[in-house]
This record gives structure tokens, sequence and C-alpha cells, in this order.
């Protein structure tokens, strides 16, 4: 098939634009500046396109037959941008007379009721905007990532202290998943448009608490002295806090606030959000998923820095 993929350059798209290359299909890699990219020998298409650019994406998903949509997070910038993207992707796509389906990877989860928290309002508001067009499309709204761990704020304590520090307090259950199985699930779900109109929240083959994780990345890691901290929310709020007020052009007091009540409704809501039973889920998109120590040990943290 042949599937155009927006946000390619991210890292939740690129592992799309992988997968779908080693399963035989043909992805076209849509980002504002392409460059060139092979994945095993294999040359991949890229497309230079801004999703404000109408024409553009129109050629981004010209012969296509599926879309796998992943936009950027209105956590951290102005939401009125992505939502306009969105309306500019569903415009195309319902004039498309080759696309069949849009496959949109929330990022995040999204409950069905509004929880007062933007990011997952946005991203509610985008999928149904697209559906209200007439266009079919199935929505897979993954928890949490374990590629975070080798990023951003998450990265420092393990690499350098050997201790996982975590957001989570210790009775959490989370299914947390990579994004690979991100990528395979969607290439499931892109071969049934019978789903289209279903929202699916997506997790991995595990469902653990932070000390199980940690257990579990110390096998995969070869780090048998890995240990865990639990941050509170007010304790990582605080930390990022600091954080931001470093950086410019950011109001870290609104910043703050809508991370705060994120975090916090992660940990406390009796939903239980970040916990995912796949059975079911596996069923109508058959495919396996990767446990917690076997990413771990082909997702090695880099070494400590040099002080």
């Amino acid at each position: 098939m042949r599937v155009t993929v927006f946000g390619a350059s991210g890292v939740q798209g690129a592992a799309q634009v992988a997968a779908l290359t080693r399963a035989g299909h043909h992805p076209v890699a849509v980002s504002r500046n392409p460059k060139p990219l092979q994945i095993d020998g294999k040359e991949v298409e890229t497309v230079a396109a801004d999703f404000a650019d109408h024409d553009a994406v129109k050629r981004a998903v010209q012969d296509a037959d599926i879309v796998f949509l992943n936009l950027p997070s209105t956590s951290f910038q102005p939401e009125e941008p992505v939502i306009a993207a969105a309306r500019t992707v569903g415009q195309v796509v319902k004039d498309s007379p080759s696309v069949r389906l849009i496959v949109f990877n929330t990022s995040m989860p999204v409950p069905d009721e509004s929880q007062k928290i933007e990011a997952q309002d946005h991203r509610r508001q985008m999928r149904d905007m697209i559906r209200d067009m007439g266009v079919p499309l199935i929505s897979l709204q993954p928890v949490c990532f374990l590629d975070n761990l080798l990023e951003g704020w998450a990265l420092p304590p393990i690499r350098d202290h050997d201790t996982v520090t975590y957001c989570h307090k210790p009775t959490l259950d989370v299914s947390w998943i990579c994004h690979d199985d991100i990528a395979k699930l969607m290439m499931a779900a892109m071969v049934r448009p019978e789903l289209a109109g279903r929202n699916i929240p997506i997790g991995g083959p595990e469902t653990v608490r932070l000390p199980q994780l940690t257990e579990r990345l110390a096998r995969g890691w070869s780090k048998p002295r890995l240990k865990y901290e639990f941050q509170t929310v007010d304790d990582f709020c605080v930390k990022m806090d600091r954080a931001m007020r470093a950086r410019a052009n950011i109001d870290a007091d609104y910043l703050i606030d809508k991370m705060h009540r994120a975090y916090t409704w992660y940990n406390d809501s009796p939903t239980e959000p970040f916990k995912v039973d796949m059975g079911p889920v596996l069923k109508e998109l058959p495919t396996t998923l990767t446990p917690i120590e076997e990413w771990a040990r082909t997702h090695p943290p880099p070494p400590p820095l040099k002080t």
C-alpha cells in the first residue's frame, strides 16, 4: 500500500515509516524539511509540506491509499495552527479519489469525556472534526511511551544516576508501549476500514507499576543497581517550572498549570487512563507486541556524561 505519513520527522512518525518499509509497503514521509532517507538500504519517498499549505498537503497524499496522521502536541505550543492542520488534512483526504482511511495517532490518552486537559480536548476536537467531514478515521490512543525514558527530562537520572525517576505513584498501573508497537498497530488498523469511527486505547503487552518497570529495565539494560524514584506531581512541576523559566518566550505559569492538571489526572483518575487490556484490542488488531525487557535490550541508555 502507498501510505502517506504526516509527522514523519518525529520519533513516532519515523518508526511508522520504518515499519511500513520493512513490511513491504510504500511510505511517503512528509515533513517541512525532509532529508534523503534510506531504511535497510531502501530509498524512502519524501515530500516537503507545511500543514498550512493546502496544495502541498494535496501533493503529499496524491495516489495514497492510507494516511497516517501524527500531529504536534498542543501541550507546549498554540493550538490554532495544529487544529488548522487537522482541518487541512481532513479536507484534502475528503477530496482525494484514492485515500480510503486515516489512522490518527493521538499520542496520548483521549477520554470520551473532557477532563479539562486542553491537549486531550484538542485531540478530540480534531478527530471529531475530520469525521464530521465524512472522512473514515480510526483513532488509536496510546498511553505511556517507553521511548520517552531515553529522552528529555527522564533520561539524565537513568544515564547518570541509575535511577528511573517518574511522576507515577508506586501503585499506578501503566501499560507502557514503544513507538515500534504503535506503528505495528497502525498497520494492523489500516487494513481494517470496518473499524472506522472507533477510538481505541492502546498499550503494550505488560501492565506494570514503577517498581516492576524498573526490574524489567534493569534486566534488559544489565543494570542490577537500577532503582526508581517516585516524584509527586508537585515535585515534578517544581522541577519543570525551573527548567521552563530558563527559556525565553514561554508562559511557565500557564504550562505548569496544564501539566499539574494532566499528571494529577493520570495518577488519581478512577478510570485508570494508563491501564489498557490489550487482549480484546489484539483480537481486532492482531500483532506481536514488545515486552519491556526485550525493548530495553535493543534500546540501551547512553553512557553517563563525563564530569
